[in-house]
């Protein structure tokens, strides 16, 4: 996909080294050019969380934050990272320390897809340079049959920070590679006051198969201290009631974890001694084994927060708070 940053970062690259050649041959470097290296510059800032990797959106690792550093250097582009960027579905929102990155955007056309995710709605978090919510990554071995089986089980959408229903995509992974079925209608709404950056978002991938409407409602406070949000799904059917539905939050391996007594809520301290506590409201809250793939053919072994609930009336919503406790000793 091109929306994989690690190819983006390789293309923006050979651009650069393009360019050398032009005034290297003190030819004139086309207008096209230079728009290309400008454009695509403050695109990889966006994906970028604090400790210079890159989000694991979409078939991408961190990669090496100096090699990006380099790159992002000899673009010689000064463009900010921009909030939002609707032509490649991406949010951005910062808060005090505080980063959030939310992916809005459809699976990129057939033919462009090879390593598309289905990570509709997920979001990554991380806390000055140290990340807290993350996507599970990506498989960039090739050649075998597990090589096979873990890039394809990376790609769906339970290996994401978002919500699955029944344990299916929100977009159907095929096997090789690229999306089958998509969704046909993602909205995104933004809103920012001085109190809050609030991302209003809904999708439509469940609706043809299970008759359900998944919205996400994301609210970063000014501060950077507190992330509210709300899942609701909205049933069309009769036949929808009753699935089993679950909101992952997965963990960078780096973190600790403590389960609140009555289950409701857990707390979660980054290696820095900051404690922050994820509670959900309207479903189960468990802890569960899980994996992250962030650098290369490296399976680390890490933990993800699952909220379990099942699909009631027409609507059913699911609200939880990640905020801020107190720094722990």
């Amino acid at each position: 996909s091109w929306r994989s940053t690690v190819r983006c970062t390789a293309g923006l690259r050979q651009l650069i080294d393009i360019r050398a050649a032009f005034r290297a041959a003190q030819s004139h470097v086309p207008d096209a050019l230079h728009l290309a290296i400008d454009r695509m510059a403050p695109a990889l800032r966006l994906l970028r969380h604090g400790d210079g990797g890159f989000a694991l959106f979409n078939d991408a690792q961190e990669g090496e934050p100096v090699l990006i550093d380099a790159v992002l250097s000899q673009a010689d582009s000064k463009a900010r990272a921009p909030k939002s960027a609707r032509h490649s579905g991406f949010e951005r929102a910062m808060a005090g320390r505080t980063l959030l990155l939310l992916d809005v955007g459809a699976p990129p056309p057939a033919g462009a897809d090879h390593g598309a995710h289905a990570g509709l709605l997920s979001f990554e978090l991380s806390v000055g340079r140290e990340r807290m919510i993350v996507n599970c990554g990506a498989w960039p071995g090739r050649g075998s049959a597990e090589d096979s089986a873990w890039h394809t089980a990376l790609r769906g959408t339970p290996a994401h920070s978002t919500l699955s229903v029944a344990g299916r995509d929100s977009a159907e992974v095929l096997r090789d590679a690229g999306i089958g079925k998509r969704p046909h209608s993602i909205e995104v709404d933004r809103q920012e006051t001085p109190q809050s950056v609030l991302i209003d978002a809904w999708h439509d991938g469940y609706r043809e198969a299970l008759g359900l409407i998944h919205r996400r409602r994301l609210e970063l406070s000014a501060n950077g201290d507190e992330l509210r949000g709300e899942d609701i799904l909205f049933a069309e059917t009769d036949t929808a009631r009753g699935l089993p539905f679950a909101i992952r939050f997965h963990l960078h391996p780096a973190l600790q974890l403590s389960p609140v007594q009555g289950g409701s809520s857990v707390i979660i301290r980054l290696p820095s001694g900051d404690g922050w506590r994820l509670r959900g409201y309207g479903g189960q809250v468990a802890l569960e084994e899980g994996i992250y793939a962030g650098r290369g053919t490296d399976r680390r072994k890490t933990t993800q927060v699952v909220i379990w609930g099942e699909v009631g009336a027409e609507s059913t919503g699911v609200q939880w708070i990640l905020r801020r406790e107190r720094r722990l000793a």
